[in-house]
């Protein structure tokens, strides 16, 4: 069995792939942004990417596709999204790198943690401390947009702290989440949310939210989901907190209504133009925190991303279905 890698794979976990079986055959081809070479997935069964770079009429005997990634919206426009071959993304397995990262930000605005950087800087210490008071999220509720593994996680820590969660995606009825999940994490169930909501529903949401997460990846159906009608719903002692896809979101709008003081502040890991504009009006903003699209980027990120893969492989040598394959219709 031929399984081309394309991906990053630590040496444990490419040990614990060939000890599944004695007949899986490991090429690894390494990521130079070239397409695969024909001689190298010509006989591939199995084929681990971070790219999906490569024409599957050039490898006939494939059967499906691991990619290392969630979000395949820029898969979409390659091959073998226009086959029938299965693609499985990693969801679940960036989880808990995300969601550290997403409360992370919201508590350095909360906590005005960048404004101490400033200071720490400067060598300065404050004469004034109002500018430093900081909002608890103790008894606060948030609203996330997307519940999906990583809003999971996510309702998991901040109930934890004390927060009430109200959870949004395409088909609420469905509370129970199917994805790779790493033990003892999220919310499989969908017992935390106090109330589920419709996409449809979102500024019903927003107008109980304290907190704004978006979670959405980017398809046709959420590209500029969120906009001014959207935010203008939210309380203006909220904060924003993207760590979806930058297009689902109207950055203007948002920029526009932190500026007039509409909203308390903007936690940001993505943006519709990366790297983003230096002419954005986001990079002038006191009450906005930008981070260059990191929140998976930890030392486990390889680590986890094989793991996903090793249980597919797994399953794949068992006859079982595998988890995370993506619908592309939906493009997830």
């Amino acid at each position: 069995m031929i399984v081309v890698i394309n991906a990053p794979l630590p040496k444990p976990q490419e040990e614990r792939l060939r000890a599944l079986s004695s007949k899986i055959e490991l090429i690894h081809v390494p990521r130079t942004g070239e397409p695969l070479p024909k001689s190298a997935i010509l006989n591939a069964e199995v084929i681990y990417t971070a790219a999906a770079n490569f024409n599957p009429t050039d490898a006939p005997r494939l059967r499906w596709v691991q990619v290392n990634t969630a979000a395949v919206n820029h898969f979409m426009n390659k091959p073998v999204a226009r086959t029938s071959i299965p693609i499985a993304n990693v969801r679940g397995a960036y989880t808990m790198a995300v969601a550290e990262c997403a409360m992370g930000m919201l508590l350095a605005m909360t906590r005005r943690i960048p404004l101490a950087c400033r200071f720490q800087a400067e060598r300065r210490w404050p004469e004034d401390y109002a500018p430093f008071a900081g909002v608890d999220l103790y008894g606060k509720t948030m609203g996330i947009v997307g519940y999906g593994s990583i809003g999971r996680q996510i309702a998991r820590l901040a109930q934890a702290m004390g927060m009430t969660i109200l959870a949004c995606k395409r088909q609420p009825q469905i509370q129970r989440e199917n994805a790779y999940r790493l033990p003892n994490t999220g919310d499989p169930e969908g017992t935390i949310p106090k109330a589920w909501f419709g996409i449809e529903q979102i500024r019903d949401m927003f107008r109980l939210s304290d907190v704004a997460m978006i979670l959405l990846p980017l398809t046709p159906a959420t590209k500029g989901l969120i906009g001014g009608p959207e935010l203008d719903a939210l309380p203006v002692h909220a904060h924003v907190v993207n760590l979806g896809r930058g297009f689902v979101l109207d950055e203007a709008a948002l920029a526009e209504r932190l500026r007039a003081g509409k909203l308390a502040g903007a936690a940001l890991d993505v943006f519709a133009n990366e790297p983003l504009e230096a002419e954005s009006p986001l990079w002038n903003l006191p009450n906005v925190l930008i981070m260059p699209h990191i929140g998976s980027w930890t030392d486990a990120q390889a680590i986890r991303a094989s793991e996903v893969f090793i249980e597919n492989m797994s399953r794949y040598l068992k006859g079982d279905p595998l988890l995370n394959v993506i619908d592309k219709e939906l493009m997830y």
